[in-house]
C-alpha cells in the first residue's frame, strides 16, 4: 500500500484499537499500533493526530505539538475533525504553559465548528492571560457550553480577577448539588473565601482535597491562603511539600520560587525548579517559568543560557525566538534581536507575543513606523489591552505623532489630589502617621516580589473587602470620593482607551503597600495589565525627596523599560504626604532611587469600572 492509498477497513479498525489502548493507558500498545499505521499512511490525518495524543500522554510535548499541528495542515480533513484537532492542540499548549498559543488554537476550533469545549478552553486561556472581560464574553456568547460547572467556575474566576470578589463567591451559587461533589468546585470556593478574608472557612473547603487527584490545585490554593494571611513560613512549607508531591507543577514551582525569594533565599530559591527542568528538559512551560524567575531575580546570564537551550530543543517555537529577541534588545544586541524576531514573525505573525516583541525591537532600532504597524495590529485585536496601548503610545511618541498626547500625555490623563483626612484627625499628616505604623508592621518580608517593579524594598498585598484594621479601612473610605471625582471629570469619548470605559462606579482589582529603602529603592518602569486606573498614595515621604534636583523618589511617567534612545520621561509627580496620584494603567511609570536612609511608604491600587448586572 502506498502513502497515497485511502485507509482500508482494517486501517480504521487498527486506529480504533489504538484509540482504545490510549484510553486504557496502554501507551506502548497504542504507540506500536499507530506507528504501524503511519508507516503505511504517513499523511492520514487521524493517525497523525492520534500519534500526537500518544506523545502527549508519554510526556513528549514537543513531538505532540509537532504532530498535532501537522494533522491540522493535512488535506482532506473535514471541518469538524480539524476543529477537534485544534481543540486538542489548545489543550496541549495550555497544559504546557502556553496560554497565548492555546488561545489561538481554540479560536481556530471555534471558527471551524463552534465547539463548546473550545469555548471553555479559550475562556480558561484568557483568564491565564489576565483577560477576564473577554473570558466573560466568551462564556456568555457560547450558550452551548456543555459543562455548566466549568462555565460557572470560569465566570467566578473572571469576576475575581476584576476585583468583584463577593460577586465571584456569589457566582458559585449557580452550581448544582450534584456538581458540588467535584473537587474543582471546592478549590474555587476555598479561593473565593480566602480572597474575602474568610480564612478558616477557606481552609475547611480545601483540606479534604489534599488526598484527591486535584491535590495540586488545592495545595496551591492553600499556599495562597497562607500568603493572604501573611503566614509566610507555613505558606512556603505547604508549597515545598506540594512540589515533592507534584515535582513538575509549573504553578507550584513558580509560587514557591517567588515566595522563597521574598523571604530572603536569594541563592536557592529556584533550585527545585532547576532540578525539575533537569528531569524534564522538554517541558517548555517549566523552562519558561524558570527563565522568568531567574531573569526577574537578576540572574540574566543563566536565564539566557536556559532560554537558548530551549530554543535549540524547539528551533521553531515562537515563544523562545521572541524572548531571545527581547533579551538581545534589552542588552543592545539589536542586529541579533532583529534576526530572532524576524524568524519568529515568519513562523507566527498572528501571535501577540511576537507582535509585542517585534514592536519593542523596532523601537530600540529607532524604527517607529515599523513599530506602529505592530502596535496598531495589537490595539485593534485587544482594544482594552493595557500593554498594547503602552507600546502604541510609545510608538506614536517616537514617531513624533501628536496623537500620543490625547491618550498618554500626563497633563491630559494623569491626576493628583491632596486628600482631606478622615474625621477625628487634625491633618492628613496625622492620619498618615498612624497609617504608616499599621503598614510598616506588615512589611516583614526580606525582599521584593519577583514579578513586579519594586527594587530594594518590599510589597505586601491588601484585600480591601477583607480588611479589618480600622485605620486602613478609613483609608479606603477616604479615597472613594476623590476617585469618583476624577472619573466624573473624564470627557465622553468612545474612541479613547481610558475615557471610553468611564462608568458611574468602580471596584478595586488589586491593592498593595510598598516600602522602598533609601539609597537604591526604586520602581523600574512598568504598567498594570489588570487595571484601568492605577494609583500611588503617599503615606510617608522622606525629607530628602523634595529638594532633590535629580527628582529622587519622584514618580516618573512615559519611559518604557527598554533602551529606546532619545526618549525622555513625559512627566513627573513630586511625592507629598497625603497626595493621591491617578493615571491610566497603560501609562509607563516608575520611581527614581532616592538618597538617605529613610523609607518611602505608599499604597497603590488598580481600579476597573463596575458594570451592572454582574
Amino acid at each position: 500500500m502506498t502513502s497515497s492509498s485511502a485507509p482500508s477497513t482494517n486501517d480504521q479498525q487498527q486506529l480504533a484499537a489504538a484509540h482504545a489502548a490510549l484510553t486504557q493507558g496502554k501507551l506502548d500498545t497504542a504507540l506500536t499500533l499507530v506507528e504501524t499505521l503511519l508507516q503505511r499512511l504517513p499523511t492520514w490525518a487521524p493517525a497523525v493526530h492520534l500519534a500526537g495524543l500518544i506523545a502527549k500522554a508519554v510526556g513528549d510535548l514537543s513531538r505532540a505539538e509537532d504532530l498535532m499541528r501537522r494533522s491540522l495542515e493535512l488535506p482532506g480533513t473535514a471541518s469538524r475533525a480539524r476543529a477537534e484537532y485544534a481543540n486538542n492542540l489548545g489543550n496541549l499548549l495550555r497544559s504546557a504553559g502556553y496560554p497565548a498559543s492555546a488561545a489561538a488554537a481554540y479560536e481556530l476550533a471555534i471558527e471551524l465548528a463552534a465547539l463548546p469545549q473550545a469555548a471553555v478552553g479559550l475562556a480558561r486561556a484568557l483568564l491565564e492571560l489576565e483577560r477576564p472581560e473577554e473570558a466573560l464574553q466568551i462564556i456568555a456568547t457560547h450558550t452551548g457550553v456543555s459543562t455548566p460547572l466549568l462555565a460557572v467556575l470560569i465566570r467566578s474566576e473572571a469576576l475575581a480577577q476584576l476585583g468583584e470578589r463577593q460577586a465571584a463567591l456569589n457566582a458559585l451559587g449557580a452550581v448544582s448539588e450534584v456538581e458540588k461533589t467535584r473537587s474543582s468546585f471546592w478549590v474555587a470556593l476555598g479561593s473565593r473565601l480566602a480572597a474575602l478574608g474568610r480564612f478558616e472557612e477557606a481552609e475547611t473547603a480545601l483540606m479534604p482535597l489534599l488526598s484527591t487527584p486535584d491535590a495540586a490545585a488545592a495545595i496551591l490554593a492553600l499556599g495562597e491562603l497562607r500568603v493572604m494571611s501573611r503566614d509566610w513560613v507555613n505558606a512556603l512549607e505547604i508549597l515545598r511539600k506540594g512540589i515533592q508531591q507534584f515535582p513538575h507543577s509549573i504553578e507550584l514551582h513558580s509560587r514557591y520560587a517567588g515566595l522563597a525569594w521574598m523571604m530572603g533565599d536569594h541563592r536557592h530559591f529556584a533550585d527545585p525548579m532547576r532540578k525539575a527542568l533537569a528531569e524534564r528538559p522538554t517541558n517548555s512551560g517549566l523552562r519558561l517559568a524558570l527563565v522568568t524567575a531567574l531573569g526577574n531575580a537578576g540572574f540574566h546570564d543563566e536565564a539566557e543560557q536556559i532560554l537558548r537551550a530551549g530554543q535549540l530543543l524547539r528551533p521553531n517555537d515562537p515563544h523562545f525566538l521572541s524572548l531571545l529577541s527581547l533579551r538581545c534588545a534589552e542588552t543592545d544586541r539589536l542586529d541579533e534581536a532583529a534576526q530572532w524576531i524576524e524568524t519568529a514573525f515568519s513562523i507566527a505573525p498572528e501571535f501577540e507575543l511576537v507582535r509585542e516583541h517585534a514592536a519593542i525591537v523596532a523601537l530600540c532600532q529607532q524604527q517607529p513606523d515599523v513599530a506602529l504597524t505592530h502596535t496598531e495590529w495589537l490595539t485593534s485585536r485587544r482594544p482594552l489591552g493595557q500593554f498594547a496601548w503602552a507600546l502604541h503610545t510609545t510608538a506614536l511618541r517616537t514617531a513624533a505623532r501628536n496623537e500620543w498626547r490625547r491618550v498618554a500625555d500626563p497633563d491630559a490623563v494623569c491626576h493628583t489630589r491632596i486628600l482631606t483626612p478622615p474625621a477625628g484627625y487634625v491633618s492628613i499628616e496625622a492620619f498618615n502617621a498612624k497609617l504608616a505604623d499599621r503598614l510598616r508592621a506588615r512589611h516583614n518580608l526580606a525582599a521584593h516580589p519577583l514579578v513586579n517593579s519594586v527594587r530594594q524594598g518590599t510589597q505586601v498585598e491588601i484585600l480591601p473587602e477583607a480588611e479589618t484594621d480600622p485605620i486602613i479601612r478609613q483609608f479606603f473610605e477616604m479615597i472613594r470620593a476623590p476617585i469618583a471625582s476624577v472619573i466624573a471629570s473624564m470627557p465622553e469619548d468612545s474612541t479613547h482607551p481610558l475615557h471610553s470605559r468611564k462608568a458611574e462606579d468602580f471596584q478595586f482589582s488589586g491593592c498593595w503597600t510598598v516600602r522602598l529603602r533609601g539609597g537604591s529603592g526604586k520602581h523600574v518602569s512598568h504598567i498594570h495589565p489588570r487595571g484601568w486606573l492605577s494609583s500611588a498614595y503617599y503615606v510617608e515621604v522622606p525629607e530628602t525627596i523634595a529638594p532633590d534636583p535629580n527628582r529622587g523618589g519622584w514618580l516618573r511617567f512615559g519611559d518604557p523599560p527598554y533602551p529606546i534612545k532619545d526618549l525622555a520621561p513625559s512627566g513627573w509627580v513630586q511625592p507629598k504626604s497625603g497626595t493621591l496620584a491617578l493615571f491610566p494603567s497603560y501609562q509607563w511609570h516608575g520611581v527614581e532611587p532616592f538618597a538617605g536612609k529613610s523609607e518611602r511608604i505608599t499604597i497603590a491600587f488598580d481600579i476597573v469600572p463596575r458594570k451592572s448586572g454582574r
